[in-house]
């Protein structure tokens, strides 16, 4: 579980216009730095809630200088209408241009002396402000971002900067097959489902904001009861709590009550949808109706993924030379679900590849030690991407906000550990079907049937 904050890593290029570069250098430098081993984490997480009931999640961690904070602002995209889909995408990115202590300049000026990185990202089921800093610049570092939550200015030319941007990239999403097979299929399975209205909205949402939009939006924004903060690094909780106080306490509670993301409506059939394009290669996606991180089906389900993906790899690339990259991957939503993908010239013959090891994972027990093994090296995968701060702070965060928890997420490599063969034999029966399937390409070289079939 990496960076997947809700769909910030599952909304394809749409989120990624700004401060990309800047982004990417600051990570990788960051991940340069030692980090404290998963043990020592654990043991120093804690959490504390606020006398107007913002809750804060606290993890130190000593052996770096980075720290990671996260702001959360809970609900996603039922917080929005088809009307105003986008709104919290460009709140947040016009929040960064400017607040009422620092002008855009000064903003830009000190985060890039600092190398201090702020950011922000809309996602189904939430939306989250990044900031991570060296420990030497905390302190004004969260001056910055506590006032860009706190205090943005909403200019009319900057709300129409970044629409624009925004814009752009979504008039630009059907250029990118890879990009646009994923929202086609995604939008099979989300009818009639409050995902339909995405995060970073349509042609037609955005186009209409405005700053009084956004500033209204706002306020409502602003209450504790839909905030959550979690922050990892080299930070005492004496210190926090201070900063936190100081920062947020005057802010309503509010009442917002969060409720479980309700389950998706119809996805019991398989369907098929083609967009006829000239391409060299054709683009298949095909969704399906998957456990949530707090499901008990959800530990088994990612190894489960995870053996599918390996044997699409060798099956459809290494033995058929029929794809470079085919793939399985199970997301991380408060309604979940997984997809298979791939890209061919070879459409009919790589999904019937990808079916039979469907099939040969529904009809076979994997032997024990086989099992074991595989656990063993997902298991090293896992802990190698949550060596970071910033990945520790999102694993966190996706507990308490999705499985209801944050400790839920120190439990679940033991229930990864537990997961036995007949486990995987039962949950790829139970949601390795009724495929929603999008493909882009040419419409002669697709036997609908076929698809249609699992």
């Amino acid at each position: 579980m990496n960076l997947r904050d809700q769909g910030i890593s599952k909304v394809g290029k749409i989120n990624r216009w700004r401060k990309k570069a800047s982004f990417c250098l600051l990570l990788f430098a960051l991940c340069l730095l030692p980090s404290a081993s998963l043990a020592q984490a654990v043991d120093s997480t804690s959490e504390f809630v606020t006398a107007n009931g913002l809750k804060v999640i606290h993890r130190q961690v000593t052996a770096n200088e980075v720290i990671a904070v996260r702001l959360y602002f809970k609900g996603g995209t039922r917080n929005i209408t088809e009307k105003n889909a986008g709104i919290e995408t460009l709140l947040w990115q016009v929040a960064q241009n400017g607040t009422k202590n620092f002008s855009k300049s000064q903003l830009n000026r000190e985060l890039a002396r600092m190398g201090t990185l702020i950011a922000s990202s809309s996602g189904y089921d939430y939306t989250v402000i990044v900031m991570q800093c060296v420990e030497k610049n905390f302190d004004r570092s969260w001056q910055l971002l506590t006032d860009i939550v706190l205090n943005p200015l909403f200019e009319e030319k900057e709300v129409e900067l970044e629409r624009e941007r925004l814009l752009s990239a979504l008039r630009q999403e059907a250029d990118d097959p890879d990009s646009y097979v994923s929202t086609l299929s995604n939008r099979l399975l989300y009818a009639s489902h409050p995902y339909i209205n995405r995060p970073f909205g349509t042609i037609e949402s955005v186009s209409h904001l405005t700053a009084a939009d956004l500033k209204a939006y706002h306020v409502r924004q602003l209450m504790t009861s839909r905030m959550l903060i979690v922050v990892v690094g080299n930070l005492t909780l004496e210190n926090l709590k201070r900063k936190v106080t100081l920062s947020f306490g005057k802010l309503p509670r509010g009442d917002y009550q969060a409720e479980p993301a309700p389950s998706f409506k119809d996805s019991s059939t398989p369907q098929f949808e083609i967009i006829p394009r000239q391409v060299p290669t054709n683009y298949i996606r095909g969704v399906f109706a998957a456990p949530s991180i707090g499901h008990p089906d959800y530990a088994a389900m990612t190894v489960a993924i995870n053996i599918l993906a390996q044997q699409f790899y060798e099956e459809v690339r290494v033995r058929r030379n029929l794809s470079y990259a085919p793939n399985a991957e199970l997301l991380s939503q408060g309604a979940n679900s997984g997809f298979i993908y791939v890209t061919t010239p070879s459409p009919n013959q790589a999904i019937k590849v990808m079916f039979d090891e469907i099939d040969r994972l529904k009809q076979n027990t994997i032997r024990p030690e086989a099992l074991a093994n595989i656990i063993n090296g997902f298991l090293t995968t896992y802990y190698l991407k949550l060596e970071t701060n910033e990945a520790q702070g999102a694993q966190l965060a996706e507990y308490e906000l999705l499985a209801g928890d944050w400790r839920k997420a120190l439990t679940w490599l033991d229930e990864v550990r537990r997961v036995k063969p007949e486990d995987i034999q039962r949950v790829a029966n139970t949601y390795l079907k009724n495929f929603r399937f999008a493909v882009i390409g040419d419409p002669a070289k697709f036997d609908r049937t076929l698809f249609t079939s699992r």
